[in-house]
Formats: structure tokens, sequence, C-alpha cells
């Protein structure tokens, strides 16, 4: 996670950290931080390292309880980032095959209109592209 930034980035939850925790975002020394420098490695496994402009209030330090409990879990390897496309054997991208994948979902593995499924067949079989040419 050496490219993801802690807190502006949405990797964990539905919103990135600095709006849900945006008390605690303000007064972090480390708002730009990417994950990978915000975690100790140690023998236990590692730690989270945050640091502050000030001690943290009261209330202040529930609200680290919270993103603590958030970010249980989490385990930080030593390889480099990278996209994956589940679809294909070498993990590399091809419009085939998000066309076989999109394919078996208009054609059985979940129910849709007709319509859809006719487009499915028709959709190699045009010299046109699809966005030109109208049924």
């Amino acid at each position: 996670m050496d490219k993801v930034k802690l807190w502006k980035a949405v990797w964990r939850g539905g919103e990135p950290f600095m709006l849900k925790f945006h008390r605690l975002f303000s007064i972090a020394t480390c708002q730009e931080a990417m994950i990978q420098e915000m975690w100790i490695s140690d023998e236990g496994g590692g730690r989270w390292n945050f640091s502050w402009r000030r001690h943290l209030f009261v209330w202040e330090v529930s609200l680290l309880d919270e993103l603590l409990g958030m970010l249980e879990g989490v385990v930080l390897g030593g390889e480099e980032d990278v996209w994956q496309w589940k679809l294909e054997k070498d993990d590399i991208f091809s419009v085939n095959s998000m066309y076989l994948k999109l394919e078996r979902r208009g054609l059985g593995e979940v129910v849709c209109p007709e319509g859809e499924r006719r487009v499915f067949r028709q959709i190699w079989k045009t010299g046109a592209p699809s966005k030109v040419r109208a049924s």
C-alpha cells in the first residue's frame, strides 16, 4: 500500500478517513502519508504510527479507537500494489474476457431481459461499432 494515501483514499469502508474522522485528520501531522508509511512492522506483526499536532482530547481518543477498530485485521505485505484481472489466467484485462463474462451473465448466470441477450448474440456480428448501429 505504498501508493495509497491513508487519509484521502477510499480503501477501508465507504468513504475516506479524512471525511469519516475529520477531527483526527485536522490534527494529524501526516495528512499526506501513504498507508505503508503509517505502519511499523515488529515481531508481533506491527502497529499503526499516528502522530498529532497536540495531545488528543478524551473524546478524540474514542475516535482514534474507532479508527483503529476499522484498521484491525489489515495485513500489509512487502509486495507492490498492482491491479489484477481475475477473469484471465495471466491477470491481464482483455475485452474478450469481459465480453465472455457479460455474455455468461446475459445467457444464464443471471436472468436478464431478452433484448439484452439479443444484443450479446449480435454484438460481434456487425461491422459497425454498437454506438453507431441502431436496431
